[in-house]
Formats: C-alpha cells, structure tokens, sequence
C-alpha cells in the first residue's frame, strides 16, 4: 500500500482529506465528526500496561468491551451511506473488512492481514507492530459487529512475534444499548496555525511519517511511534478503568503521562522545549506556550483539552523540571487549569 502525498508539505492526501485541523485548535474526522489526537503509542498504550502491572489485576476484559463498543461506533461512521450499505450485503463484507484494515494501517494502529473469513459465522487474522494488541482485539470486536449486526466473542494469543486473533458470533450474548459516549466540552481558542498553502494542513504535520506498509506513522524527529485515535474511545476506556479500579486512576495516567514526556524531552530537550507542540497534535491549546514560574504556580489554562490527567501530565513534564509537582481543575467547560511546583 502507498500513499500519495502533497507535493508541498509531504502529508497524504487522505490523511488531509478525512481530518480537519480546526482553528479552535480541535482535530476531528470528517466523516463522523468525532475529535481526534496524534500521540505516542506509548502515552496511552503504554499507560494501559502500566495500570494493569502496577495494580496486579487484569483489565483485559475492561479495556475490550469498552474500545470494542467505541469502535462499533467508529465503523459505523468510516463505512457509511451507501458504501456502508454495500459492504454490508453477504457478498460484500470481506471488502469492509479490507477497508478497515488499510485505515487501521494507514492512522498508524496495526499491520493486520485477514486470513479466514465465513460471513456472519468467523473471521481469523493476524496482526504485526500492533499499537496495543488487547486495544486491537476491542477494534476487530467493533468493526465485526457493525459489519455482522452481530455480537462475537474473542480468542486471541500470540506466536513470536505475531497476534492470532479469531472472531466466532456468539447469539447467546445479551444485545447492549447503543454506547453513549462523551464529548469533550469545547470553549473558545485559536491555534495560530501556520498551513500548508496546497493542502491546508498545519506545517508540524509533515514532521510525521505514514508508513503505511508497516501499520505506524513515526515521528521523524523523535523516532517515536504516533497513532491517531479518537478522544471518545480513549476517554471511555479510562472513565470505565476508573468505575472499576478506583479514583486513582486519573492520578496515575497522570504521572504517566509526566514520565514519559520527562524521557523524550531528555532525549530531545529542543523539540519539546514548550507547549506549541500540543496544537497540532489536537491535545488543546495553552494559553501560554512558554509560561514562567509565576505563571505555572498560578496556573496555565489549556482550552479544549482532550484529557485533562494526560494533559496535566504533559504541561508539567514540560514547562517544569524533573521533580515537578502538579495538579489540575476544570474551572468551566472546556478549560483545564495546570498548576505546576518545583
């Protein structure tokens, strides 16, 4: 698979195509409307680990149900209208099925491959460089059931360096009301893009590469693994993490978020040496890019943020020091307050 790209900036077509990077600093789909973000594979991936080893519980079966039923909802918006209709006839339901696997690719989540398929009975495939291998079991999950009208139940493990996934529908599953997810409240803001005067894109974008071959989009700057997912679905899976674990979730995503944001900048102290990074990457908008020590111990407003524990996190890792200590509120709707000590 490849690409075409702008000639201009670098960005493919399509990425610029099905995305909207708004003014107010929001970046969205534009099929669905649903909100968006570019990050490290290992800021939410990475935190998901790190919840399950440091608690010693397992949360496999949270974290599929809850991205499973987000990503029903996102299928039913990527394979709509009259495609939609189209690749959900009998005959035609393997071409969804491909089409889900070159987006999966193409925002960076997986290499997958379908080797076996029985309309409305199983599906089998494989998968390499996974972003999140129980994450991608909830993605498959979803995609099946919109495509099937269907529920089905997992079997998934691994060989080497390869995940084994198996779908079989399951009609003594209970039928579920529809997922309501959570928008994020929006307030005002402007993000000062620069754009890309062929495609319209914000100029930061190009620093990224779409390997779409491997299933991941790199950062060419940092070397790290991006993927694009959206805010509802992460915003899901932590807000039922949090229902069934405890109130000390928002905390640790937090100081994971610190952590690991704390690592980069030590390996690429210039690349994020203030909060501008943020806007492109659809996480929100600082009132300040580069806020002073008053600034931080009063508090930095960020407007539209996708995560406020996750957010708080990156503000801190990299406005204050290595030993920073931080907090957040939410004064009104759509605004995060970050206070940042030491």
């Amino acid at each position: 698979m490849s690409l075409t790209r702008c000639g201009a900036c670098g960005v493919p077509k399509r990425i610029a195509f099905m995305h909207r990077w708004r003014d107010d600093g929001i970046l969205e789909s534009r099929l669905g409307g649903s909100r968006g973000i570019l990050v490290e594979r290992e800021v939410f991936a990475g935190a998901l680990d790190h919840i399950g080893e440091t608690l010693g519980v397992p949360i496999d079966h949270i974290i599929i149900d809850a991205k499973r039923r987000d990503a029903k909802l996102y299928v039913d918006d990527v394979v709509s209208g009259i495609t939609g209709a189209i690749a959900r006839l009998r005959p035609f339901r393997r071409l969804g099925y491909l089409i889900m696997i070159r987006q999966a690719a193409m925002i960076g989540l997986a290499k997958a491959r379908l080797l076996s398929y029985k309309p409305g009975i199983r599906f089998v495939g494989r998968v390499s460089s996974v972003y999140h291998p129980v994450l991608f079991v909830g993605d498959v999950c979803g995609a099946f059931e919109s495509l099937e009208g269907k529920r089905c139940r997992p079997v998934y493990g691994q060989i080497g360096d390869v995940w084994y996934l198996e779908l079989y529908v399951d009609d003594n599953l209970p039928k579920e009301e529809r997922l309501e997810l959570e928008r994020t409240p929006e307030a005002p803001a402007r993000a000062g893009f620069d754009r890309c005067g062929t495609c319209g894109v914000p100029l930061g974008v190009g620093n990224f590469h779409w390997d779409v071959a491997q299933g991941k989009i790199m950062d060419e700057t940092t070397g790290e693994w991006i993927i694009y997912i959206d805010v509802e679905g992460l915003n899901t899976i932590l807000r039922e993490l949090e229902r069934e674990l405890g109130e000390e979730i928002p905390f640790m995503v937090s100081r994971f978020s610190f952590e690991t944001y704390r690592k980069l900048i030590g390996s690429h102290p210039s690349y994020l040496g203030n909060l501008s990074f943020m806007k492109v990457r659809g996480f929100g908008i600082p009132d300040s890019d580069n806020p002073s020590r008053e600034e931080l111990e009063a508090g930095v407003a960020v407007r539209n943020p996708f995560n406020a524990p996750m957010v708080a996190g990156m503000v801190a890792a990299v406005s204050g020091g290595e030993g920073a200590d931080f907090d957040w509120e939410t004064p009104e709707p759509g605004v995060l307050l970050v206070r940042v000590r030491g």
